[in-house]
């Protein structure tokens, strides 16, 4: 199992009553009606990124910004670190 680690920033959308998640570095969105919901969804989201990726490319290529510099970005919002556990087949394989 290979850990990744992507901070996604959480925007409140009060005209449709939910929160999107962006993650930017990798340009992939989904939204949740509570910000735990919102979370949940991202995780698997990246998640499914991930395994596409380590299926398409044999690795996850993007590397991701850290928490502080998203931070700085992103200083009115809600930033938060996902974590996304993925099997990557080719590194069973070897071992």
């Amino acid at each position: 199992m290979e850990q990744y680690i992507f901070p996604a920033t959480f925007y409140r959308d009060e005209e449709n009553d939910n929160y999107i998640v962006a993650f930017d570095d990798v340009q992939v969105y989904c939204l949740g009606k509570t910000v735990e919901e919102a979370y949940w969804t991202a995780k698997k989201y990246l998640k499914d990124f991930c395994r596409l990726s380590i299926k398409m490319f044999g690795q996850v290529q993007e590397k991701p910004r850290t928490y502080l510099e998203s931070r700085e970005i992103h200083k009115n919002d809600i930033v938060m670190l996902i974590d996304a556990e993925v099997k990557n087949p080719k590194k069973a394989d070897e071992e």
